[in-house]
């Protein structure tokens, strides 16, 4: 595939420029490939997801595109749309997005079903535009190629220039964890500079003079961060490349030592990547993600995995599959993943953590709109590969050859992260995809016929109205993303007033979507700033409306459950508490709430009931501590409570908050009463803490925690929760205090504790270590702490 310096002459007619333009219409093409490489160093623009603001801008180019298209119609030759008429890889993505379309008058949430709609056709236009100024200027590939690496390059430098910088200040296994470009994550990162090393390639193939060495650094930088990264399925792409690179050069008629020479010039930046990642690995002196470059790479391996990122994928897939089963013909619409896959993850998902995706997406879009739309959507990359593959075996054209052979590489790079991640909604990744429709429809060696088709002004007509019709929508997504993040960082703080009145937030609301990322329905945070408002009225009608649009959450039962209880409604708070826990009973906030009303109940058997469902999910000390205070609390006897933490001790038979809770209840019968009774004290201490913290009432929490940690001084969970109610009550240096003594417990994994810790440093104004704890925080994917780092740490 190495290009020869005459080859740009000898190319077939189908690649010569078909009018006296030819400069001109050159220059307009690159600076369309420019135009779109530029999202990849956009600023969020306030939104809550980089995707927003770069959608938005996809479907301008779109709109501009399609009027250059209309002004000039030599562009859209005849020719050109018999080559997508022809083209059965056009037509199953045509048919594709036709039954995407009809999916979304059969979703349950229309507004998400469009919004995932709008995206898909900001692609579509996009490769319908990118193809009609790459038709007979496929010679540009190799400038292309050469753009795509100089992006990638600075890219590069500024993530290198930021590891570093937080190395210095920090430590690397914190750079490590902040190492997600421009992307917003860290995988994505890793698969959109995996996505590029093929036109890296292209260009060291080609380029004979200090250009070559430019780009060989970049490959050897891209190598290098995308192994920091340590993604696995980056890793099984990089590896697939450079293979296929290797056997395809191999097979080629050409000198051997020319082919070592091109080779060597490929692998050595790659092994200088590798050695350089495993040394910064073994810097890092971390025994998980970071361990190393090979440990990372072992566990790729899903069989008897102990990796839970591994295992929750792959239960992912497995509710994929059991939803596209209950729904076989249209599945249960586009976009709906977000909402419907609830139910199938709350017992596999702690807290009111949700998937956004199933991290496939083939199964996504079999989930989402059928098993025919599944076969479509998978055939698009089979007839793509048929189609490089054959190509590649001709003989006839060396620039189609290089052209098939670098969209095989595009194709392995997009296809191994569609398997393992959600590339299909990356504006980013969305660029690699594009390129491989384009390169494979418009690289053909027919002789091009040159008439301007007659009828240009209607498709590029269609192509300006669905420019306008995207745009409008996904104008409307930046803002709703705007919304969510402004109303995450004003609810995130404890100052009152907030920024946001519940009028303020009313007349925001978005419409597309309705369903902020984390799940939760826009309406729900009204119903949040009027209950904080003590507009009862409001928040339930707004609660009622929330629960429509998803029910699967717990989140609006949770609230109701605080809004009667602060209305002195207490049966239907109980009632709300008990949803609560059922619709999520892996959630720690709603098994507290559970216990709160049932022991105010006195009904142990519920108690015990709930124990022993929150169990199967959660094992730890603390869960015996808070249900035997309940217990206490009801008057349960002093034998049976015994036999109670006996259970939890056989579990955990060292931990000394179990120990000590035993030790409470085992004197002898004069003092059993005292000690009953302090007992009492201290679990009626630690219910009413858990009551006022319901409400919100942080200052009396604190009250009862602290009488609760005199009882049980080394109980942690209880030294957590005064952290959290000193941050609560803006009282943040006490905080930090016992915050940090928290940090670090076996008990404590979930990273709620660096998270306020760190919240509680950025509010001291120490955003060093306030960043650090955050990053921790996202790394154990608590709620929220993504976003945060997003607007405070980047």
């Amino acid at each position: 595939m190495a290009k020869k310096n005459s080859a740009a002459g000898n190319i077939l007619n189908s690649n010569q420029a078909p009018t006296d333009n030819k400069s001109y219409f050159d220059f307009v093409a690159m600076l369309l490939i420019f135009s779109i490489m530029l999202i990849d160093f956009f600023p969020q623009f306030g939104s809550s997801e980089i995707i927003a603001p770069q959608y938005l801008y996809l479907s301008l180019i779109n709109i501009a595109s399609g009027l250059f298209i209309y002004k000039n119609p030599e562009l859209l030759s005849s020719s050109l749309l018999a080559k997508f008429k022809t083209s059965l890889l056009t037509k199953s993505y045509v048919l594709f997005l036709g039954l995407c379309t009809l999916s979304i008058f059969l979703a349950n949430n229309f507004s998400l079903a469009l919004v995932s709609l709008v995206q898909l056709f900001i692609v579509g236009c996009l490769a319908f535009n990118i193809a009609v100024f790459l038709n007979n200027r496929l010679y540009l590939i190799y400038n292309i190629a050469l753009l795509i690496s100089a992006f990638v390059l600075i890219e590069g430098l500024v993530a290198l220039n930021s590891f570093f910088s937080t190395v210095k200040t920090e430590s690397i296994l914190a750079a490590l964890a902040q190492l997600r470009g421009n992307t917003g994550n860290i995988n994505i990162f890793a698969a959109s500079l995996t996505g590029r090393i093929p036109f890296i390639l292209l260009a060291i193939l080609h380029f004979k003079d200090w250009r070559k060495w430019v780009v060989v650094f970049s490959l050897f930088l891209t190598s290098f961060l995308v192994l920091l990264t340590a993604s696995r399925a980056s890793y099984i792409a990089i590896f697939l490349i450079f293979v296929t690179f290797v056997v395809l050069h191999f097979i080629q008629k050409s000198e051997r030592s020319q082919k070592l020479r091109v080779i060597a010039t490929v692998l050595l930046p790659l092994l200088f990547a590798f050695t350089a990642s495993s040394y910064m690995f073994s810097k890092s002196e971390d025994t998980g993600r970071f361990a190393s470059v090979t440990s990372r790479v072992a566990a790729i391996n899903p069989i008897n995995s102990t990796d839970g990122s591994v295992n929750i994928r792959i239960k992912y897939w497995e509710n994929a599959l059991m939803i596209a089963n209950e729904n076989p013909v249209f599945g249960v619409g586009l976009g709906n993943w977000k909402v419907e896959s609830l139910p199938f993850e709350k017992e596999i998902s702690s807290r009111l953590v949700v998937s956004n995706h199933p991290h496939n997406d083939f199964l996504e879009i079999a989930a989402e709109t059928g098993y025919l739309n599944f076969i479509i959507y998978l055939s698009i990359f089979i007839i793509a590969l048929i189609i490089n593959i054959n190509r590649l075996r001709k003989n006839d054209n060396e620039l189609s050859q290089t052209i098939a052979f670098i969209s095989l590489l595009l194709l392995l790079a997009y296809g191994i992260d569609a398997i393992f991640n959600f590339p299909m909604y990356r504006a980013t990744m969305q660029l690699n995809f594009i390129f491989i429709i384009v390169l494979s429809v418009i690289n053909t060696v027919d002789v091009d016929v040159l008439a301007p088709n007659k009828n240009h002004k209607l498709p590029a007509g269609i192509l300006v109205a669905l420019g306008i019709f995207t745009s409008y929508f996904s104008y409307a997504i930046f803002k709703s993303f705007q919304f969510e993040n402004d109303t995450i960082i004003d609810l995130a703080q404890v100052d009152s007033p907030r920024k946001y009145t519940y009028t303020d937030i009313v007349n925001r609301i978005p419409r597309f979507p309705n369903v902020a990322n984390n799940s939760q329905p826009y309406i729900e945070v009204a119903a949040i700033y009027a209950l904080n408002e003590k507009r009862y009225e409001q928040a339930l009608n707004y609660f009622n409306q929330s629960e429509k649009i998803n029910p699967y959450t717990g989140r609006s039962s949770f609230y109701k459950y605080r809004l009667y209880k602060e209305t002195q409604k207490l049966d239907s708070a109980a009632f709300y508490a008990r949803k609560a826990f059922d619709t999520r009973p892996r959630n720690e906030d709603y098994y507290l709430s559970a216990l709160v009303v049932e022991a105010n109940a006195k009904d142990t058997t519920a108690i015990l009931k709930i124990h022993s469902r929150y169990t199967q999910y959660v094992k730890d000390p603390s869960v015996w501590i808070n249900t035997s205070s309940a217990l206490a609390q009801s008057r349960y006897p002093n034998n049976y409570i015994l036999k109670f933490i006996d259970t939890g001790l056989a579990l955990f038979p060292t931990d000394s908050t179990l120990i000590n809770r035993k030790k409470s209840f085992e004197k002898d019968a004069i003092l059993a009463k005292k000690v009953a009774n302090v007992t009492t004290v201290s679990a009626t201490a630690i219910m009413k803490a858990n009551m006022y913290a319901a409400k919100s009432d942080f200052k009396s929490a604190l009250k009862f925690y602290k009488q609760a940690a005199i009882d049980d001084p080394n109980n942690i969970i209880i030294t957590q929760n005064i952290g959290i109610c000193y941050f609560k009550t803006n009282q943040f240096k006490s905080a930090i205090i016992y915050l940090e003594k928290a940090l670090n417990s076996p008990q404590l994994t979930d990273g709620k504790t660096e998270f306020i810790l760190g919240a509680s440093y950025l509010n001291t104004n120490n955003k060093e270590k306030g960043c650090k704890y955050l990053i921790v925080a996202e790394n154990k994917n608590y709620p929220e702490a993504a976003k945060i780092v997003a607007q405070y740490c980047n």
